[in-house]
């Protein structure tokens, strides 16, 4: 990068790609907190030192929903169950999202090539990977894979998968158009490689969230341009998705009772509908609904800790079961309706202001409608749990502001490449 293609000095350039590399890296490592804020106060500190050298104010899209859900979230800590984790919990998934989402849209408007930020992430996400795939195997029971190492661990974790995945397809996508096939195949392999780490883990709802971001890429790609060819591949991509979810389901232990003279066939049919029927979330999900509805206004206070705080009269069998299980009725038992609208507002005022780009020639619809996937696939996973916090929130939230930001900036305007 030269002088100028970058607005600010080359060495403060150097150092926001510095940071932004060890922090893509550490974030989905478990134990690496202090790794995490040091990188995360240098990309504040040289995001606030561009800001000043260029006279620009913070931007914030879709403010008017940031600032809802922060007023919603400071009004529940004065009715808080526990004041002090409530404040705290403030300033980490409130305030830190949007300081971190500031943090990306300032630096994507910067960035030359956004094929460079997505190839960042897929050089980590193979490293991540394969290190799993050394230790992670698929006939590896459930329990043993959620001990495996850290390091590995980091490397099928859904949440980050998820995010990855459609940025590396769309790099992959630009990549073949290019004529740049062999760049583009190791793309392809590095994502076959997620889809088995997906598997790998028995989580099924990873390959359900999976689903969803390609169902919702499949849409907008035929909106976007239909072709027999295009609807094909697509829909070919979806069933493949929809097969493994049934494979996973069958694959994964449960609590059926099976009869000793079932067949294959009929035993695969129990297995499907007693995943769903036998699950536990739905106890908890009624027992949720039913405690906001009786304090609809206000909850516990911010933080996931505020149900097991409220209620340490729900005792399910499944001891992890301490808290909704789904990060939007999570908001409600903390915040009332109101934290669930709140919250649903951000997801609908990223959703549009992606959707902005979808009519957008070349790379820039393209992009948009991966980051729509990217939304689509982080909503569903965590409907069924609640990740969407720490380290999970911050790199949606890190990687959505520089996608953004791309999008945005004066540069982007369809006539420089993105790679």
């Amino acid at each position: 990068m030269t002088s100028s293609t970058w607005p600010e000095p080359q060495k403060l350039a150097t150092v926001f790609w510095s940071a932004l590399a060890l922090y893509f890296f550490v974030l989905p490592i478990a134990g690496t907190i202090a790794l995490r804020y040091v990188a995360f106060v240098i990309l504040l500190a040289v995001t606030a030192k561009l800001l000043v050298d260029t006279r620009t104010r913070p931007p914030l899209p879709f403010a008017g929903c940031w600032l809802a859900y922060f007023l919603v979230a400071l009004v529940s800590v004065f009715f808080a169950v526990d004041p002090e984790m409530s404040l705290s919990e403030l300033r980490v998934e409130v305030l830190y999202w949007i300081a971190i989402f500031v943090v990306g849209v300032t630096w994507g408007r910067q960035v030359p090539r956004f094929g460079q930020l997505v190839l960042l992430l897929a050089v980590i996400n193979a490293i991540l990977t394969l290190s799993a795939f050394q230790q992670v195997s698929l006939d590896m029971p459930f329990e043993t894979v959620k001990h495996v190492h850290r390091f590995a661990y980091a490397g099928i974790d859904g949440n980050w998968l998820l995010i990855v995945m459609f940025l590396e397809a769309w790099l992959a996508s630009q990549l073949w158009q290019q004529r740049r096939r062999a760049a583009a195949a190791a793309l392809v392999i590095l994502i076959a490689l997620d889809v088995w780490a997906m598997v790998a883990t028995q989580n099924r709802q990873n390959l359900v969230a999976l689903g969803a971001g390609v169902g919702t890429a499949a849409v907008l790609l035929l909106w976007q341009r239909f072709s027999w060819r295009r609807a094909t591949t697509l829909f070919g991509l979806l069933a493949l998705v929809v097969a493994l979810i049934a494979v996973q389901i069958v694959r994964r232990p449960n609590s059926a009772n099976l009869a000793p003279s079932a067949t294959a066939s009929e035993v695969s049919t129990e297995k499907l509908g007693s995943s769903v029927t036998a699950d536990i979330r739905w106890t908890l999900w009624k027992f949720s609904l039913e405690k906001v509805g009786q304090h609809p206004w206000v909850g516990g206070g911010i933080g996931r800790q505020a149900f097991e705080k409220l209620y340490p009269e729900f005792e399910p069998e499944n001891k992890l079961l301490w808290h909704a299980h789904n990060m939007v009725l999570n908001k409600g038992i903390q915040m009332g309706i109101p934290g669930m609208a709140a919250f649903l507002a951000l997801w609908i005022g990223l959703a549009m202001e992606l959707r902005r780009h979808l009519r957008r020639p070349g790379h820039a619809g393209s992009l948009a409608v991966a980051g729509l996937a990217i939304v689509a696939a982080i909503f569903f996973k965590n409907m069924s749990d609640d990740f969407f916090v720490r380290n999970v929130a911050l790199f949606f939230w890190l990687a959505m502001g520089l996608l953004i930001g791309f999008l945005d900036s004066p540069q982007e305007a369809g006539t420089r490449p993105s790679y």
